[in-house]
């Protein structure tokens, strides 16, 4: 029973930390509803009536999540309570996997502490980060492979197989879920378990490999579609979505380049990182080893410690505004990440002919877990690291665990000081913007909001300005009746929030998910026998943006069907009903048009 005691003395700080970023995640969930919800609900709507994602609605992302929908959806209905249900099992899924994982490090208490808020905090930086999103789900496979990982390299012969076995279902639900994560957790993880099984590696590795195989395959099966079309469609059609197979597969190369000319171009205007490291190394160097001196030489060396620390404080405190600490501390993080992941390589391939009496950590090629989940993130982000927080953040817990150079207290000390002002940074910023992805913004936490009953969800929270702007909407199309047709274009929020489903199974169009062949078929059909209403966002500085990331500044099929909604509308065929300038904003320009057909 003292043991016991004692033990949870020594996780107090650690399970406080655990509860408060559980708390926090709860209060994003709840503050979060933007202008393009909906699509994952009537992907899972449309997989219950019996169509396939892939060969009837050219489904461009992986189906895990819309199976794991459809199946939250049949057990609790549509309401907007039960909907949050999954993205709270993500949080706390999520939120656990990070504390076993901290639990690891080589710190005190406090410390894991400090390393869970911030790892949480900054993994959730990406201002578009939701946990009722695949990417969580993404996340959480990637820790728990940490966790089995490490619980490998400590285990025998028979119990390795089992956790070997979980790796693999881990990595092909990953695989489902996320294609590019998928594989480069799957390399990771193979590579990993070579390192740290204790024997029997090639029986290893062949029952990781089938297991992954056997999970993945699975899954695509209970979508009903063959192989072929999920592969012609969430794998092939949706590299071309991002620019083509070749410029996906060179992203990852392009990263630390890309990061390297960003730091070089003054994107440290503010000086964040430098302000940072020096109020840590001012505290770790200078103020906390002098603060049980009294000599008067030791006085002023304080007093001059504390001006450097009051200085930069004074400058950094509209900073916390915006997320310029944690996206500069996040460059270098990545070129640090990329040449420590080039060093432990060295050291995998030097394992073999080393000397006896010079043991490895084998636990350091567990970096290559978050290091590949960096280069497999920056396939989506056109190899440019602004929103590559989490793998960025898991770094830093992977080297708390096992780093491949070993750091003193005063540096360990000095980076968990980096660490809490990064961590404050980071909350201040998610506070004031729980939600934001192109034009769709989220106002500051707890403002604005009220409680609403919606005549089908129930009750929900909602942002007023939303609610203003999409009701005249659904007033127009009518909220109920059999013959009401309503396409939303890119996504179908107003479908979801009048109860209609999207017209012809069109759950959404956006620029970099949606396929030539979906955009041409759009347009054929609404050449010919358009349906009763069209809700159109006209966002042109955000179409001219994807343009240039991705297709090299030549048109999207998207510019076609602007062009083809502009011409209907001139000629008086289309009649706009209702227009709105919700979310405008400098660059990022946006016109949402209601449009009665006939």
């Amino acid at each position: 029973m003292r043991l016991r005691r004692m033990a949870n003395r020594d996780t107090l700080w650690l399970n406080l930390a655990l509860g408060v970023c559980i708390a926090y995640g709860l209060a994003l969930i709840a503050n979060t509803q933007s202008a393009a919800d909906g699509g994952w609900l009537f992907y899972a709507t449309f997989l219950d009536q019996g169509r396939r994602l892939y060969a009837d609605m050219h489904l461009a992302l992986q189906p895990l999540f819309v199976l794991e929908t459809a199946a939250f959806l049949k057990l609790l209905g549509p309401s907007w309570l039960a909907s949050k249900a999954p993205a709270v099992l993500h949080l706390a899924a999520y939120c656990i996997g990070l504390r076993m994982l901290a639990g690891r490090a080589r710190l005190t208490d406090g410390q894991r502490a400090i390393l869970l808020g911030c790892v949480f905090i900054v993994s959730i930086c990406f201002e578009a980060y939701r946990f009722d999103d695949y990417h969580v789900l993404a996340d959480c496979f990637e820790v728990y492979s940490l966790v089995v990982l490490l619980d490998l390299s400590r285990a025998g012969i028979g119990r390795s197989r089992g956790l070997v076995a979980a790796l693999g279902v881990f990595s092909g639900l990953s695989l489902t879920t996320r294609m590019n994560d998928g594989a480069a957790l799957f390399v990771a993880v193979a590579i990993a378990i070579v390192c740290l099984v204790p024997a029997q590696r090639i029986v290893s590795l062949l029952l990781f490999a089938v297991t992954a195989g056997l999970t993945g395959w699975l899954t695509v099966r209970l979508t009903g579609d063959s192989l072929h079309d999920y592969a012609t469609y969430s794998i092939f059609h949706a590299a071309a979505s991002k620019g083509g197979t070749g410029s996906v597969l060179a992203y990852p190369l392009l990263l630390p380049l890309n990061t390297l000319r960003w730091l070089k171009h003054g994107h440290l205007y503010d000086k964040a990182i430098l302000y940072t490291f020096a109020v840590g190394v001012c505290w770790v160097f200078l103020l906390r080893p002098l603060a049980s001196r009294r000599g008067p030489r030791d006085w002023i060396k304080a007093a001059l410690g504390l001006a450097i620390v009051v200085v930069p404080m004074h400058r950094m405190h509209w900073a916390f505004k915006d997320i310029t600490v944690v996206m500069s501390l996040s460059a270098v993080v990545v070129l640090v990440g990329y040449g420590l992941g080039l060093w432990v390589i060295a050291r995998l391939l030097r394992w073999p002919f080393a000397p006896a009496e010079q043991p490895w950590d084998r636990r350091e090629i567990l970096l290559l877990i978050p290091l590949g989940q960096l280069a497999s993130s920056s396939m989506s982000s056109a190899g440019v690291h602004m929103g590559l927080y989490g793998p960025v953040a898991m770094i830093a817990m992977v080297l708390a665990i096992a780093s491949p150079i070993p750091l003193n207290e005063q540096w360990t000390s000095c980076l968990l000081t980096v660490a809490t002002l990064t961590l404050c940074s980071g909350v201040y910023y998610r506070t004031m913007q729980p939600f934001a992805w192109h034009s769709y913004v989220e106002p500051p936490m707890f403002e604005d909001r009220q409680w609403y009953r919606h005549p089908v969800y129930g009750p929900m929270v909602i942002d007023r300005q939303l609610l203003h702007f999409i009701q005249p909407v659904c007033d127009e199309v009518g909220w109920s009746g059999p013959q009401r047709e309503l396409l939303s274009l890119p996504f179908s929020y107003s479908n979801y929030f009048c109860s209609v489903q999207p017209w012809h199974g069109y759950v959404q169009t956006f620029f970099d998910t949606s396929t030539k062949e979906t955009i041409d078929g759009l347009m054929g059909e609404l050449q010919t026998s358009p349906p009763m209403w069209i809700f159109y966002q006209r966002q042109l500085d955000n179409l001219a943006m994807h343009e240039q990331t991705y297709n090299h500044g030549a048109p999207l099929p998207h510019r076609y069907l602007d062009q083809l909604i502009e011409q209907k509308i001139a000629s008086g065929e289309w009649r706009e009903v209702y227009t709105s300038n919700f979310e405008d904003r400098p660059h990022w320009s946006t016109e949402w048009i209601l449009m009665r057909t006939r």
